[in-house]
């Protein structure tokens, strides 16, 4: 039998019942209180995985100014792409222009014809379907000497960079196709209009093997996690930490397995938020302090609150 299993069956309450004599709903409620603050504990690191989503017009993007110094020398710029228009529109998701250098970096859902590191065009015949999600990379390292296009883990385009560097100065742009280097928000009919998730910067070109084992560990994993140390721009800057212009939207992505365990508890958990499993408890069972050596109070209920 399963902890869980373990925690929701009345017959193994019944069996601990003569020996605490507490009652068997009251018995429920502490149990799953206390499994569900051991799950939280648990999960604590987790997040629900979110992705964004934007309006198919010129006035949904971001737009961000930083200092490209850690990257003038090697960047990868990954994301899931689930683009929603078709494959002969050019939907710009990411552009990154310099001072007299636009197209420094320009990546559309449409990746045939527009893939463009340090103004190099990516030649390749990749078709994108539309309301799918597909994982993109784009790498380069002045050492390599090399760019590489990755979608869905392989490469499908390489091409020699020779002895540029990467522009600083510029504007990072998302969600548009933007020619400027300073932050105008002038744009050229090419919106976007579909969904990203994990879009991450690094400050270095991620190899073959990162990017495949990226792609394999899917949509939901915390590979990503484990490359935070060469994280230029990070996904929860992107998603938590940067205006929004227009219509950008979160989108909650169903993932499978125990991503989030609180999860099995949704409603019970709900119950204890609005405080309605405390309240019973008070009402009908004031006498009772402790359990186990875990006070049911306040506190309990705020460490459950704060680490949803």
């Amino acid at each position: 039998m399963s902890i869980c299993h373990m925690i929701v069956s009345r017959s193994f309450y019944r069996q601990l019942k003569p020996l605490i004599f507490i009652p068997a709903e009251m018995m429920m409620m502490i149990f799953s209180l206390l499994f569900l603050s051991f799950s939280v504990g648990r999960t604590s690191a987790l997040t629900p995985t979110v992705a964004l989503s934007f309006g198919n017009d010129l006035q949904s993007y971001m737009m961000l100014q930083m200092d490209m110094t850690p990257v003038k020398e090697a960047i990868s710029v990954c994301s899931w792409v689930n683009k929603k228009t078709s494959d002969g529109h050019h939907d710009a998701w990411f552009t990154y222009n310099a001072p007299s250098r636009t197209y420094e970096i320009l990546i559309a859902g449409r990746i045939r014809g527009w893939a463009y590191m340090l103004k190099n065009h990516q030649e390749n015949s990749q078709g994108v379907p539309s309301n799918e999600w597909h994982h993109v990379c784009l790498t380069w390292g002045f050492e390599t000497k090399k760019i590489i296009l990755y979608f869905d883990g392989n490469a499908i385009a390489e091409e020699a960079s020779g002895d540029t560097k990467l522009t600083v100065g510029g504007t990072m742009a998302i969600g548009q196709y933007h020619k400027h280097a300073d932050m105008r928000a002038d744009f050229h009919n090419h919106a976007f209009g579909g969904e990203l998730l994990k879009m991450n910067i690094y400050k270095r070109q991620l190899t073959a093997t990162e990017v495949s084992e990226m792609f394999h560990s899917g949509m939901c994993s915390n590979y990503e996690d484990s490359l935070v140390a060469d994280v230029f721009l990070r996904w929860e800057t992107i998603l938590y930490a940067t205006e929004r212009h227009g219509t950008i939207t979160d989108v909650p992505i169903t993932c499978p397995g125990n991503h989030w365990n609180v999860l099995y508890f949704s409603d019970f958990y709900n119950k204890i938020v609005n405080e309605e499993v405390l309240k019973k408890m008070e009402d009908q069972f004031e006498v009772l302090e402790e359990f186990v050596g875990h006070r049911i109070d306040e506190n309990l209920i705020k460490h459950l609150k704060e680490h949803h």
